[in-house]
């Protein structure tokens, strides 16, 4: 009773609590201003676990934002350029478990049709006085676009393993905006609101938008002697997660007024909200009680883990049914993903690190067709994923899942040697193969953070510089550049002097260029773990051991009472200042081995490894010193001195090309890896389309067809699983194969093909890349020849000035832009990138429609491999 007068008593006095709102109007505008708008349209097929009433959902949904920027002002009109923002088009296909899916700000990660967001649409002047639009100028409005099919679940053969199924689709843009843009300043109220047409909505504004929702409560972790409650009124365009003050995390819908019970935090140290939007709340701060507490279910045995799973349930669903049975459907479906993606990372890390991994695998896990595994769509429902640390399980799922597939890439379809541990710009590179679209940013930034706390920034360049280039979501870029930005002032070659480091005051560095060290470690955590005090002990026995007693000067601190310090030695107690002072720069704990006069060596998050300590010191102690310099110049002129430089210039240009060579072979070993992991998911994507040929013959009844086509199949896949592993096949295979493949095609299709060989050409002495002509010819089969169900096509080779000419054409309907969008063209193109940087071997490609040149229908592909 309590808590509901004091939520009344607030909403009475809200004017004088919260923050004063000016509206803004159309009077208000200046150029540059601008306002964000989004056109929703819901498509009528309902998904299965779906509820219609989710207003906000991921799934059959078309959205579509639009920027409307004020492009001029005078004191009789204001201008507006209306611009596409992004698409997103997610659809349920009602014949198939599945979506066609769109988005384009990952078309990179599709190709999808090149259609460029940020265009201009339209201009629109309007009347200041009247508010009614004056003139239009348009511009051409007309985006086309594949969606490609996404089936439900997440599978066993990885995520980026789509089918080339895909749809086209078309949108009006100045049929969808001229009514948004012909009522916008008249439906602009005084109050700031900015009522639009029906299926649009304002989400984000250069300046400040009516708040529509409010929150009361407490941010505990700052000084409690005063008033610690935060009182807001913001405006938020969908659910979301807001984080107030250091500790508190909100879920808020448009529309929440939320309070806590700040009485009940004080008796009971457990919160607790009213208010419309508390139930989703209440159960983010009660997850515990339910979700992590079962006796079974940190044990190792497949049988306890599902009864854990079980118990989980039921404890689940029975507090929705009980407690929060009128939550919002759309934070129900949040924690109803948030759960699934939990118990399918569990199974995945629980059968990458268990001791037993047999008894894993005998009890079936992981199950690919478990509910967590084919209830979750990672592509689409990351707009439903939390992001606070203990809750966000999805980006959980995503980093696990992406270890186990990278660990079935390395032992299986890469065939490396199992112990063998892959490199930081390998795993980069692999789980670019592994993953697309935003799961693949997501997870990549993990790693790169996680990284730069180990490595030095210099060896991370190529792949930050990479990541932030290529990744359309500024949210991850930016968090990677705060953790750039904070780690830079530690790299190796800079002083510490210059960090700004309040503990750099007590350490007495000393000016020179001696051969003394500091090991400076800062831990601040209450109590020191038992790992991080066993490791310094360890690195004390081995500085010792090692004879650099009087080298390197220990420095460890931890946060712990000063008359403790007796108890952990090494380790000093840390000023309660440094704390405070390492916490608001974001970089603990830290380790930094120096110079004695402040040189940084080393710097690491978390605990040091000790072999990389005393390498670390022995290299540096060996470094040229400039008092040899001195010597030198005493013997220039004498021949001992010529001769002396001259073996020391031998010796240094020694090392430098050596190390130059070991740089490339890392380089080139990288680039193997990655073409390895295309043609890994090419082999797969060939046998599917034939396997889909053997059920079409058997479907049909063709029983006798469908056994010679097993014949030659079979024949086929010996072909394509002995060549897979190498790197360059003669050609006289890959023309065998193609000719294997052409023939079972004709059992589908009754279709003429002829393959010219020039007589120059002996094609047991040329070596082409494998599976490198036939995604072409497939596409000439599934382009020019599937749709009419008959036709012809050429394949001639020849030589041409060291050149080997390959030249494919067909008589169907010509080039069209989805005809360049399958997998297997799109995997030969990137190959061919990765040729070059191998062998320095450029290959070229045309594509053409015959019309262009002959007075035929049809497409003509032209190959050009240099010998």
């Amino acid at each position: 009773m309590k808590v509901r007068l004091l939520f009344l008593f607030l909403c009475l006095t809200w004017n004088g609590w919260a923050d004063t709102f000016v509206p803004y109007n159309p009077d208000s505008l200046k150029k540059g201003d601008w306002i964000t708008l989004e056109a929703v349209h819901y498509y009528p097929y309902v998904a299965p676990g779906i509820k219609e009433e989710i207003p906000w959902r991921a799934e059959n949904i078309r959205r579509i934002t639009i920027q409307a920027t004020v492009a001029d002002r005078t004191d009789k009109s204001i201008s507006i350029d209306y611009a596409l923002g992004y698409l997103y088009d997610c659809r349920n296909d009602k014949e198939k478990p599945g979506f066609y899916y769109f988005d384009s700000r990952y078309q990179q990660d599709f190709a999808f049709d090149n259609n460029t967001s940020n265009r201009q649409i339209m201009r629109v002047t309007y009347d200041r006085k009247s508010r009614k639009p004056l003139a239009s100028d348009k511009k051409d409005s007309f985006y086309s676009y594949s969606k490609t099919y996404v089936p439900f679940g997440v599978r066993q053969e990885g995520l980026p393993a789509y089918s080339e199924t895909s749809v086209r689709d078309s949108l009006n843009l100045e049929e969808l905006i001229t009514p948004v843009a012909n009522d916008f300043l008249i439906g602009w109220k005084e109050d700031g609101i900015i009522q639009t047409t029906p299926g649009t909505r304002v989400i984000d504004a250069s300046f400040a938008l009516p708040p529509n929702t409010e929150f009361t409560c407490c941010d505990f972790d700052i000084d409690t002697s005063g008033d610690s409650t935060i009182h807001k009124k913001i405006f938020i365009p969908y659910p979301t997660e807001y984080k107030v003050g250091k500790r508190v995390t909100l879920l808020l819908t448009p529309g929440d007024s939320i309070v806590q019970d700040k009485e009940v935090y004080a008796n009971t140290h457990t919160f607790h909200y009213e208010g419309r939007g508390n139930e989703q709340n209440n159960l983010q701060y009660n997850f515990m009680r339910f979700s992590y507490y079962n006796s079974e279910f940190y044990s190792t045995s497949p049988a306890d883990q599902k009864k854990a799973f079980q118990s989980r349930d039921s404890l689940f669903q029975t507090a929705f049914e009980k407690d929060f049975k009128k939550m919002d459907p759309y934070w129900r479906r949040v924690f109803e993903l948030s759960e699934e993606y939990f118990k399918g990372g569990e199974i995945l890390r629980r059968c990458l690190f268990t001791e037993n991994k047999e008894v894993w695998r005998e009890s079936g896990l992981p199950d690919w067709q478990a509910p967590y595994f084919t209830s979750v769509n990672p592509l689409i429902d990351y707009a439903y994923s939390l992001r606070k640390q203990d809750a966000a399980n999805y980006n959980y799922f995503l980093y696990v899942y992406a270890i186990y597939k990278k660990q079935e890439l390395k032992s299986d379809n890469l065939r490396l040697n199992k112990q063998k541990e892959l490199t930081p710009q390998e795993d980069y590179l692999l789980t670019k193969q592994i993953l697309s679209g935003y799961p693949k940013y997501q997870v990549n930034k993990v790693n790169l953070k996680a990284l730069m706390g180990e490595k030095m920034l210099s060896e991370l360049e190529a792949d930050y510089k990479d990541f932030i280039s290529s990744c359309p979501d500024t949210s991850l870029t930016n968090d990677l550049k705060n953790t750039y930005s904070k780690l830079l002032p530690f790299e190796a070659g800079k002083n510490i002097k210059e960090t700004g480091l309040i503990i750099t005051d007590s350490l007495h560095l000393a000016k020179g260029n001696n051969r003394k060290y500091i090991l400076l470690q800062l831990l601040t955590w209450d109590g020191l773990p038992a790992n991080n005090l066993q490791n310094a002990f360890d690195l004390k026995q081995r500085i010792e051991a090692e004879g650099l007693t009087s080298t390197i000067q220990l420095e460890l601190y931890s946060k712990f009472s000063s008359h403790n310090a007796k108890k952990v030695k090494p380790y000093k107690a840390i000023p309660n200042q440094q704390v405070q002072d390492l916490k608001s720069k974001g970089i603990y704990p830290l380790t930094i081995l120096m110079r004695e006069d402040g040189t940084i060596l080393y710097r690491r998050l978390w605990d040091f490894d000790i072999d990389t300590i005393i390498d670390l010191v022995k290299k540096d102690l060996n470094r040229e010193d400039k008092s040899f310099n001195d010597f030198i110049k005493g013997f220039k002129e004498g021949i001992l001195g010529a001769l002396l430089i001259s073996a020391i210039i031998g010796i240094i240009y020694y090392f430098r090309n050596k190390n130059k060579q070991k740089q490339e072979r890392n380089r080139r070993r990288i680039r193997e890896l990655e073409l390895r992991a295309i043609r890994s998911q090419m082999n797969p994507h060939f046998i599917f389309n034939a396997l889909s040929s053997i059920q079409n013959l058997i479907n049909r009844s063709a029983n006798q067809e469908a056994n010679k086509y097993l014949i030659d199949f079979s024949r086929l896949l010996r072909k394509v699983l002995a060549t897979s592993e190498k790197k360059l096949v003669p050609l006289s295979d890959e023309i065998e194969q193609l000719q294997l493949y052409l023939k079972l095609e004709q059992l589908r299709f009754p279709f003429s093909y002829s393959l010219t060989v020039d007589e120059n050409i002996e094609p047991d002495t040329i070596e082409i890349p494998g599976m490198l002509i036939q995604p072409f010819v497939e596409n000439a089969v599934k382009h020019g020849i599937a749709p009419r169900g008959t036709g012809e096509i050429t394949i001639r080779l020849s030589l041409q000035n060291q050149l080997l000419i390959i030249d494919i054409t067909d008589d169907g309907p010509g080039l069209r832009t989805e005809a360049n969008g399958g997998f297997g063209i799109r995997a030969v193109t990137n190959e061919f990138e990765i040729l070059k940087t191998l062998y320095n071997t450029e290959i070229g490609v045309t594509i053409e429609n015959r019309q262009e040149k002959e007075a035929v229908s049809g497409c003509h592909v032209r190959l050009s491999i240099p010998l």
